[in-house]
């Protein structure tokens, strides 16, 4: 699901220049009562901010339903996300140590751009 939310991730929209999987997911350790952990790369102004929380926030929600209905495992929400900056990948604080860790470093995810990504085109068919 990662890959999904990133393939329709308009990055230009929303500020962002690149997505980051990380933790059990990534690792293949997810359970069914695991989230979604991603590093978003933010390059863009308060308002893309607010818009790209929002839109992150309606895709955890609906992971959430479609996990309890396969599950039962009840959540608020299944992404937990961690906005990162260029200062944050410059100083190397937070999350973004995880970029270009040694070990367990993050995964790139390829982002989709307006909306022309190979997964929309799937889903379109």
């Amino acid at each position: 699901m990662a890959q999904a939310i990133a393939a329709e991730m308009e990055a230009d929209r929303f500020g962002v220049a690149a997505m980051y999987l990380i933790g059990s997911s990534k690792n293949a350790r997810a359970g069914p009562a695991s989230d979604i952990d991603l590093l978003v790369h933010f390059r863009g102004t308060p308002a893309q901010r607010t818009e790209l929380r929002s839109w992150l926030e309606e895709w955890s929600r609906l992971l959430a339903r479609v996990n309890l209905e396969r599950t039962g495992c009840p959540s608020d929400g299944l992404l937990d996300v961690h906005i990162i900056t260029d200062a944050d990948i410059g100083a190397r604080t937070s999350y973004a140590v995880r970029i270009a860790a040694a070990t367990d470093a993050a995964l790139s995810l390829p982002l989709g751009r307006s909306g022309d990504s190979e997964y929309t085109h799937r889903r379109e068919r």
